[in-house]
This record gives C-alpha cells, structure tokens and sequence, in this order.
C-alpha cells in the first residue's frame, strides 16, 4: 500500500489511528508477499520505513496479533503467523456464511445500475484473471464481495466480513496459482450471474463452492 514514507502519507484512512493505519500497511505487505509466513517483523525496520516512532509500530503489532495475523514468539520476537489446513477452512467456511448472508440481504436492492456495476466489478477480475495475475485477481475478487456488502447495507456483516478475510487474503497470497484463480473464477462467475438473474439460491451456492476451490 505505501512503498514509502510519501505513500504512506497519500494513504492515510482519515479517522483511523496512526496504529491502525500501520496495522494495515503491514498486512497490505504480508498480502503482497513482502513479508511471508514465518518471517519476523523487525519493529525498527517499520519504523524507520514510515518516519515514525517503535510506539505506533509495537500497538499495530498488537492489533495484527489480537486478529491472529501476527503471533509473538519468545526470543524470535513476531512473526507471520503460519496457519494450520484446519484454520483456514474455519475462517473459510465463516467467510462463506457472511457472503452469503450478504447475498441474501441484497435481495430487491439490485436495480439496474447497481447490477451494471456488479458487471464492471466481474469483467475487472476477469482481465486479471485472464492476464494471469493471481494477486490483483485476489484484489479485484474482494471488490466484488465488498460491492455486495454495499448494496446489502449491512455494516456489521462488513466488518466481520473484513476480519476474516483478511486471514484468507494472507493464506490465498502464499498458496494460490493460476489453476486456482481460473477455478475459482469459474463459481464466481455462476455466482455473480445467479445475482444478475435474481437467481440467488444458485447466487448462494456457486460463493460455496468458489470459496471451497480457493481453499482446498
């Protein structure tokens, strides 16, 4: 997200916390592959990164660790947490509730210029996919379900939505290739089409089995 102090500066969350938006850096980088599964974050080396003081960088260690990002080992310090196959199909299997939820409180809310939206979203992830980019794929795939969320209109969906996703975001970003981006895209395209015909049993079940490919 900011490559350096100047971008970190154009990326500031208004309303957030200095903590929060470094948590959010350092997440962004784990997503990214900057920093991996295993590898220690050096409080120091964030610092000296973002022009700050240890104190903001050690509270968004915390908030990364209490949303089990992070965890702190005895004399190695923190690092990015390695996550069990059992894990991850919980934190999936929570991901697929809430989308789903979300599916369903959208219900009479897709009007035609919110359903042409959800298209532009679709084609956007299709490029990607189609380009092969497994990681802005990942991105513009998460759009998608953020838009849900939107027309759904349901902030506490949302939230919990961002909490857990986060957990696959970071597990997508070391395990996804190509063959799983295009079978998951496969579903999520089913999906989005049931959406656009009012269809959303088909809408609901196709999410499942995307999220299902991503993971297993």
């Amino acid at each position: 997200m900011f490559g350096n102090t100047s971008n970190f500066t154009d990326g500031i969350y208004f309303g957030e916390s200095l903590p929060h938006q470094i948590a959010k850096h350092i997440l962004k980088k784990i997503i990214e592959g900057e920093i991996e599964a295993g590898e220690k974050i050096v409080e120091e080396d964030i610092s000296k990164e973002l022009n700050t003081s240890r104190a903001p960088v050690r509270e968004a260690l915390y908030l990364l660790q209490v949303d089990g990002i992070v965890e702190r080992i005895p004399r190695r310090g923190t690092i990015v947490k390695p996550f069990s196959q059992k894990e991850i199909i919980e934190y999936n299997d929570v991901t697929i509730g809430l989308i789903q939820m979300g599916i369903e409180f959208s219900r009479g809310r897709w009007h035609e210029e919110n359903k042409q939206s959800l298209r532009k979203h679709l084609e956007g992830a299709t490029d990607e996919c189609e380009k092969s980019n497994v990681i802005e794929y990942q991105k513009k795939a998460e759009q998608i379900f953020r838009y849900i969320f939107t027309i759904a209109n349901n902030k506490a969906l949302s939230r919990f939505f961002e909490e857990a996703s986060h957990i696959l975001m970071v597990f997508a970003q070391s395990q996804w290739n190509t063959e799983t981006m295009e079978s998951f895209h496969f579903r999520l395209k089913m999906s989005i089409e049931g959406i656009l015909e009012d269809d959303f049993v088909k809408a609901k079940n196709e999410i499942l089995e995307a999220l299902n490919r991503g993971v297993m």
